[in-house]
């Protein structure tokens, strides 16, 4: 394991898990547009970064084609675990995930078509952000491409506004920044591709307003669930002050009336030179 690895904030729990199978449903979308701009040739290899219980390795299995290769990359067992189980149900014959580090994969270098990482950087420090660009950086062929998809939390809102709403993400920025998180980092990715070396560096942002049932319209709440412990170990908040605050909070976003701005979904990608 890399030196510059840090522990998941956010764990690997029963939560957390579903937390991010419901995500990676959730921004299927904005992802198949994303690869459907990019034009991904069958037969291509592609790796998928931080995978997770699934990631993008469904759309990029789908689009490189029998001819082609996925590899998923995952540091957290249980997530390969799952990611393994969801490949054979979903029956991704050209899909194989690895129990790796991301900052370094062991993956040949010069190999691979596209290198993709949705929602990584925004878990790393400064150090360990660059760390993991260059280890994708050095994965691709030339002419290959490198895509990010990251969080920017500059358009989330809620209207009304509510008093467990400002309380609870201002409690929760503050114990993911402390863990080494940036809530802000999509606004950077194009910037970074740039400064990595990528050509033609090109950038798409999406945003969405929550709806009632969809999971984004409780993704707060899903994600204090999952640092419950954390949050707790901050002493910002009594137990019984966030149970009741997240009670509140859940009453407010089933109100119709409540309109709920989502994070915005920053998509960069760009090509290594031939």
């Amino acid at each position: 394991m890399s030196s510059l690895s840090v522990p998941y904030a956010l764990g690997g729990t029963l939560t957390e898990q579903q937390r991010l199978t419901a995500q990676a449903r959730g921004l299927e979308e904005q992802a198949a547009w994303m690869l459907d701009r990019i034009g991904i040739e069958q037969g291509s290899r592609a790796v998928d970064v931080g995978c997770g219980p699934i990631g993008i390795m469904n759309l990029l299995s789908e689009r490189v084609g029998a001819r082609g290769t996925v590899i998923g990359v995952e540091r957290e067992p249980r997530f390969v675990d799952m990611a393994r189980t969801a490949i054979d149900e979903r029956g991704l014959r050209n899909v194989k995930v690895i129990h790796a580090d991301a900052l370094q994969t062991g993956l040949e270098k010069n190999a691979y078509d596209v290198v993709h990482e949705r929602l990584l950087l925004i878990n790393l420090p400064p150090a360990s952000q660059e760390a993991l660009l260059i280890e994708m950086f050095s994965l691709l062929k030339p002419g290959g491409i490198i895509a990010l998809q990251e969080f920017d939390s500059a358009s989330y809102v809620c209207h009304p506004e509510h008093p467990s709403w400002t309380l609870l993400l201002g409690t929760w920025n503050d114990v993911f920044h402390a863990a080494g998180g940036n809530e802000f980092v999509g606004r950077s990715l194009a910037h970074r591709l740039q400064c990595l070396g990528a050509e033609n560096v090109e950038m798409k942002i999406h945003v969405e307003v929550a709806q009632i049932g969809e999971y984004r319209r409780t993704h707060l709440l899903s994600l204090i669930e999952s640092m419950y412990d954390l949050v707790l170990a901050s002493a910002r908040i009594s137990q019984s002050e966030l149970r009741d605050h997240m009670s509140a909070l859940s009453a407010h976003l089933a109100d119709p009336s409540t309109t709920l701005i989502d994070k915005l979904v920053v998509q960069a990608w760009g090509r290594r030179a031939i």
